[in-house]
């Protein structure tokens, strides 16, 4: 699972427009305002090729850099672009000295003031492992629309290697939206996991999760379904057929993965990176007290105030039985609890009005409520294939101790079970000093070369 940080989702994509009289070449940058104190660094990277105007939009406080803008426009001293899969849209006019955009970025209805600048200096972060064409290897656009057959569902990227593939590994990403390439603070480990198996001979494939519209309404169950929908499609390829078939996931994908490879007999085998096998409050509980106590902000007093109002919280979203009674009842706790606190603890604890809001949103979707009710040892103990488990020592975001010790529970003496508990890496499974997810964008590495060099050990032991 990932950390829940303040983030406003801004992936945006590539677009052009034909030139304008006015040159608006160069980075342009301004402040979203989230919250009354909290926001934003955004920024507007303008260049000409030929008589086209291209854009790409950074966020440099979430580290991404470069990001295609799409369906931009300009005329009239008037600026626009759109993230339709994100729900985002800016709207700006240009001052009379053309130094500024003043305009909003509007997402979900929300709206925020941002006015965009000339003069800032573009900052870019060093990513060393990330792949870069040209590749020794094809590389295949492959989209599939849903069971209906009537909309576009998930778009990804087929690697196939020179020659004959050994294997093919479907990659499944952690919580939240993540594209194809996991991407996070600039970091690409699918990109890179997916150009290390290749060049050893694999066949891998690598999606966007749902359309935003979708995906807000969607759970892991049909998570899961989407990875069935890819079997059911990418094992039609001549060139796929008769494979060893694998599922690798990170994080809640590695649930996912053993979901699917529970009842599904085309799966081979699965990889869990930084997997995950405790129930969600188990998780969560865990994750916030390893973060507070790293962060030296809170006494173990503070600490265990707090895992005891998340416990109360929980438990409530595991025993109510409609997303609509869990947003009341916690309402009320939440209420009850805030009541008893002056403004600074509020603060401490995380149940300002603006948490509560939050709070409600987050636990009456439909796939954090469902989420609650799903208990991974139930799909662990189903599986007969080969599995292999990499998790971090310093991992902040799910407890290995426990995860081993509940996979050697229902794993061990199966075939090619094998749990590696890697020391000095984090939930990314980079090399990293705390483990915090403060730590994830200041390190260049994004994903430890030991690591992949046992992922290709164990898959060529697989297509043996």
């Amino acid at each position: 699972m990932r950390r829940s940080f303040v983030l406003f989702s801004i992936l945006f994509l590539c677009a052009a427009c034909t030139l304008p009289a006015q040159n608006l070449s160069g980075y342009w940058e301004g402040k979203i305002g989230i919250t009354k104190t909290d926001s934003l660094t955004i920024g507007l990277q303008i260049d000409y090729q030929g008589d086209t105007l291209y854009a790409e939009l950074d966020s440099p406080d979430q580290y991404f850099t470069g990001q295609p803008v799409s369906g931009l426009t300009f005329a009239d001293s008037a600026i626009a672009f759109r993230v339709p899969d994100f729900g985002l849209n800016y709207e700006g006019t240009l001052s009379a000295d053309g130094q500024r955009f003043t305009g909003t970025c509007t997402q979900y209805g929300r709206k925020f003031d941002c006015t965009l600048s000339q003069g800032a200096t573009r900052k870019f972060f060093p990513r060393p492992q990330t792949p870069t064409p040209p590749y020794p290897y094809r590389t295949e656009e492959v989209n599939f629309r849903d069971r209906s057959g009537k909309k576009p569902l998930i778009n990804g990227t087929l690697t196939l290697p020179q020659g004959q593939p050994k294997g093919l590994i479907i990659f499944i990403s952690g919580s939240g939206w993540q594209d194809r390439d996991e991407s996070l603070f600039a970091h690409k480990p699918f990109a890179v996991i997916a150009d290390t198996l290749t060049k050893t001979g694999f066949a891998t494939y690598r999606y966007d999760d749902f359309p935003a519209a979708i995906f807000r309404k969607s759970t892991t169950y049909d998570f899961a379904d989407g990875v069935r929908l890819i079997l059911d499609s990418l094992l039609q390829r001549v060139e796929l057929q008769g494979l060893e078939v694998g599922l690798l996931g990170h994080s809640e994908g590695s649930l996912v993965a053993s979901m699917v490879a529970a009842d599904d007999k085309r799966i081979a085998f699965t990889i869990h990176l930084g997997g995950v096998a405790q129930p969600i409050d188990e998780i969560l509980l865990y994750q916030s007290e390893a973060i507070a106590r790293a962060s030296g902000e809170l006494t173990e007093k503070e600490i265990a105030n707090g895992n005891a109002i998340n416990k109360r919280i929980y438990s409530i979203v595991k025993k109510c039985k409609s997303k609509e009674e869990c947003a009341e009842k916690i309402g009320k706790v939440w209420d009850e609890l805030a009541a008893k606190l002056t403004d600074e603890e509020k603060v401490k604890y995380n149940l300002t009005p603006q948490n509560k809001l939050t709070a409600l949103q987050t636990f009456s979707s439909p796939w954090y409520y469902e989420l609650f009710r799903i208990d991974p040892r139930k799909y662990l103990k189903k599986i007969k294939t080969p599995v292999f488990a990499i998790s971090g020592r310093k991992d902040m975001q799910v407890d290995a101790n426990a995860t081993e010790k509940i996979m050697d529970k229902y794993l061990t003496g199966k075939t090619l079970y094998y749990f590696y508990k890697m020391p000095g890496l984090n939930h990314l499974l980079q090399p990293c000093t705390t483990g915090s997810p403060d730590e994830y964008p200041l390190i260049e590495t994004t994903i430890a070369p030991e690591v992949l060099d046992i992922i290709v050990s164990w898959c060529r032991k697989i297509a043996l």
